[in-house]
């Protein structure tokens, strides 16, 4: 859980950086819905789709290579200096104003786009993944795509620790509903990561289909840096998930690191941070270093100023990857099933029409009561076997060129028909 600092000698001067950063670690829960107007769509979840298929670059015009190294609520005035990356909690209407910036500075960032876990509870405090949606779905009407498609975004932060039943009013949260809300986001954002702050040991045993990436964050009570980095990477790697690391600077050090910045905890002493960051910097798998969190008292101290500017140096000498899924590792790829392909006969066509991609589905040959239909090699929806569905998808900018795969199965079974191109002209 991410902890609130307690107010103190300290509060007026996180309070102006908060205001100046323009978000604070949390969400109004009381905020209108963006984007209310998509309710229109009754087939498919609209998302920004690109008008022409466009590769991901690793990397934003003015980002200077290697991975990001940063920390939680960086303040968008020190960005593109020691530290290119930082994760955010920002409101919608903020939202393009702090992704420009970032691209600007050669910066990357991860969006907490629920916001904080008090805002997707229920009243026993278990999690309510209704609550989670409707936080999410706030951003619907934001077209950021562009920042997704030059890598200015790593990724959307989904969750933080599922794992840990204090979270959670005793209850943890399961790797399948984990993967639920990876799919929603995915539904809206196709081409944007989707990262959750648990160990990979965690996750292990599920097949994710729509999770991208495992977080894991280092502090002293976990023993040995290179066992933590080697485990973490070995469990990242046996479910095909990237992995972001980073370190709990302020509350996970020794008793020899430094006292006055979380109640009863020490902060990573200069020598900690120096040692530990060198250590799980050393390994290549990871896609991001990302630490909790910005404190200005402590990273304004000349020691560990020093330290991070030794350990950003050491991630920009790292080999620039993606926090997609399977960056660098062996699995099975997401794709439809394969099976009796050619047992369903379908047909698609396409056309553009006020801002949409309408695409309408007929098939005959199917045996169950309802069908799956895939898009891209991903299931987008369990619809009736009428023999007909449309989809419905939202573009930018020229309306011709999208091209999109669709193939449709019996439900729950590989028993499918052959992928079926359609190209908008």
């Amino acid at each position: 859980m991410i902890h609130l600092t307690q107010l103190g000698r300290r509060a007026l001067t996180l309070l102006a950086l908060m205001l100046a950063a323009g978000a604070c670690d949390g969400t109004n829960p009381n905020e209108p819905l963006a984007g209310a107007d998509e309710a229109l769509v009754i087939a498919d979840p609209i998302a920004d789709v690109a008008a022409a298929p466009m590769a991901v670059s690793l990397a934003s015009s003015t980002f200077r290579g290697g991975i990001p190294f940063g920390v939680f609520h960086l303040p968008k005035e020190q960005y593109g200096t020691t530290y290119n990356g930082s994760l955010g909690n920002i409101y919608p209407a903020y939202l393009l104003d702090y992704l420009e910036t970032a691209r600007r500075t050669g910066t990357k960032v991860m969006l907490s786009l629920p916001g904080s876990e008090r805002n997707f509870v229920n009243a026993d405090g278990t999690f309510s993944m209704a609550k989670w949606k409707k936080q999410v779905d706030r951003f619907k009407g934001v077209n950021f795509s562009s920042y997704i498609k030059d890598g200015t975004i790593i990724g959307h932060y989904i969750m933080d620790e599922p794992h840990d039943p204090a979270n959670w009013a005793g209850k943890t949260v399961s790797p399948a509903t984990v993967d639920e809300l990876a799919r929603y986001s995915k539904s809206i954002w196709p081409d944007m990561p989707t990262i959750v702050r648990s160990w990979p040991k965690y996750l292990k045993g599920h097949q994710f289909k729509y999770l991208d990436a495992a977080w894991a964050q280092y502090s002293e009570r976990f023993g040995s840096p290179s066992e933590f980095i080697r485990s973490n990477v070995s469990d990242a790697k046996a479910s095909g998930l990237a992995l972001v690391i980073g370190m709990n600077q302020l509350a996970g050090g020794s008793s020899r690191g430094l006292r006055g910045f979380e109640p009863g905890k020490y902060a990573m002493a200069a020598s900690e941070l120096e040692s530990w960051g060198n250590t799980l910097l050393a390994d290549s798998y990871p896609c991001a270093f990302i630490s909790w969190k910005y404190d200005a008292e402590y990273m304004t101290r000349a020691d560990i100023k020093s330290v991070m500017t030794k350990l950003s140096q050491k991630a920009r000498n790292r080999s620039a990857k993606s926090c997609r899924a399977r960056a660098g590792a062996p699995v099975v790829e997401e794709q439809p099933p394969a099976g009796a392909t050619g047992a369903i006969k379908l047909n698609v066509t396409g056309r553009s029409e006020a801002q949409l991609h309408r695409m309408t589905l007929t098939w005959s040959g199917a045996r169950t009561n309802t069908v799956d239909v895939y898009r891209n090699g991903s299931m987008i929806k369990t619809t009736e076997n009428d023999q007909r569905y449309v989809n419905l998808r939202r573009f930018r900018g020229g309306s011709s060129g999208a091209t999109y795969r669709y193939m449709v199965c019996d439900r729950g079974t590989t028993r499918c028909s052959s992928q079926v191109t359609v190209t908008i002209k």
